[in-house]
């Protein structure tokens, strides 16, 4: 059976939860009083992914799997707006994804048998920011918020996709898991 036929994530037990991150240290230490200063107001927090994290959205009939060591740091807010939405915050989950796939322009999708593929490699970046706008409706509800801030991605999200297809990341793969027969229930390959 395929996942588009199913009703539900691609692995019947699987719920929706918040990931495990870990902050990664912004290095001031050893600097210099100006480059400390720099750093403290040009640094954004950035988060490491702590284990594989699963999101499923209902609007696609599909599961998302993000890496575990991906690195990101959240939903692009200016820091003269941060007081009123974090980066972090209401835009946490769609910032989540809609980072890894401006980072490699695919995403990782979980398949009814647990293994993992690509998907939509290549697409581009009109369907990231259209993807960042539903994810946010579903997991946030506040409409003007998410609105708002694909119309910013719209506006300036190229900014950060071009800076991304410079970069040369390193491929994160996700775990795959074999679905036991017997119990139905997913163990990971060592």
């Amino acid at each position: 059976m395929t996942q588009a036929a199913k009703k539900g994530p691609a692995l019947s037990n699987h719920k929706n939860c918040m990931p495990t991150l870990i902050p990664v240290p912004i290095e001031t230490k050893g600097q210099g009083f100006f480059k400390t200063l720099w750093i403290w107001l040009k640094s954004t927090r950035e988060w490491r992914f702590g284990s594989d994290w699963e999101f499923y959205l209902p609007a696609t009939n599909l599961t998302y799997v993000i890496p575990k060591d991906f690195v990101f740091d959240g939903a692009s807010v200016p820091k003269r707006l941060r007081s009123y939405l974090s980066p972090v915050g209401l835009l946490l989950v769609p910032g989540i994804i809609h980072d890894f796939a401006y980072r490699y322009d695919y995403v990782w999708i979980r398949k009814p048998d647990g293994s993992v593929e690509k998907l939509n490699e290549g697409i581009g970046r009109k369907f990231w920011d259209e993807l960042f706008f539903i994810v946010g409706n579903h997991v946030n509800g506040v409409f003007i918020i998410n609105f708002l801030a694909w119309f910013a991605l719209t506006l300036g999200g190229w900014m950060a996709w071009n800076s991304n297809r410079k970069k040369q990341s390193t491929e994160l793969t996700p775990d795959a898991i074999i679905l036991s027969p017997d119990l139905a229930e997913p163990s990971e390959i060592d």
